[in-house]
């Protein structure tokens, strides 16, 4: 086949797939999107709630919600804010802890490494008691919209003293993890088209506080811990040979 008519035919198949309203090959839309969209490294990437639910052999899971992502400028809600309407939710895989011996009033906790995902539930339903409610996403049934993988970590927790007068932020726990991209799939939010992917093909590191006061745990894991933070986005490989 000679070149033009090889060229004629690839128009005519971007050509129909725009009037169709369909998307161009997802190779040309996540370079489109990085160009245009991609979060500059180490700028906020994210805002997120959710929870920690652990269990007395040292297993637990997170879910929650993102009440922000740098790229989208829509609101994330389906009305108030609150996990019962946010379209945008995570859960990880379960993972595993293993206690360190206590430094000064400082406990540690050893995570180990694994995966987490985020979804896209267009009519969005969390409730903390039910984390499935958090992994339902309905554009892609049973698939998430992205999915990271984060190496062994650490996690701090501030110990309760005995002294009268409690330092401030007595009974937290701050966590730090970078969730490197293993996988995305794009989506149509409010009639335009983004992908996690190319928002933050490096990954993102996230930030979490959470309070040591329990809320209430999940058939499994009956110990509930709150938390928030936020994520700064990772580097993607256009940006580390600028």
């Amino acid at each position: 086949m000679r070149l033009y008519d090889r060229a004629a035919q690839i128009w005519l198949v971007m050509l129909t797939a725009l009037l169709s309203g369909s998307s161009p090959p997802a190779e040309a839309q996540r370079r489109h999107w990085s160009e245009a969209q991609q979060v500059p490294s180490a700028a906020v990437a994210c805002y997120f709630v959710g929870r920690a639910f652990l269990n007395t052999n040292g297993q637990g899971e997170v879910v929650g919600y993102f009440t922000n992502i740098n790229g989208i400028p829509d609101a994330l809600f389906n009305g108030d804010p609150s996990e019962q309407t946010a379209f945008f939710t995570f859960r990880s895989d379960v993972f595993s802890s293993t206690p360190l011996p206590t430094n000064g009033d400082l406990g540690l906790d050893l995570v180990s490494a694994g995966a987490f995902n985020v979804y896209y539930n267009p009519t969005p339903n969390g409730n903390w008691s039910k984390p499935d409610t958090f992994s339902n996403g309905q554009i892609f049934p049973g698939q998430p919209i992205a999915r990271f993988m984060r190496p062994e970590t650490l996690v701090l927790q501030i110990l309760q003293t005995d002294s009268a007068t409690p330092p401030p932020f007595e009974s937290i726990t701050q966590h730090a993890l970078t969730g490197t991209l293993l996988s995305s799939q794009s989506f149509v939010f409010n009639g335009q088209r983004y992908d996690l992917g190319a928002l933050m093909p490096g990954g993102i590191t996230l930030y979490e506080t959470a309070s040591n006061t329990g809320v209430p745990g999940v058939t499994g894991f009956p110990i509930g811990q709150a938390y928030a933070g936020h994520g700064l986005a990772v580097a993607g490989a256009d940006q580390d040979e600028q």
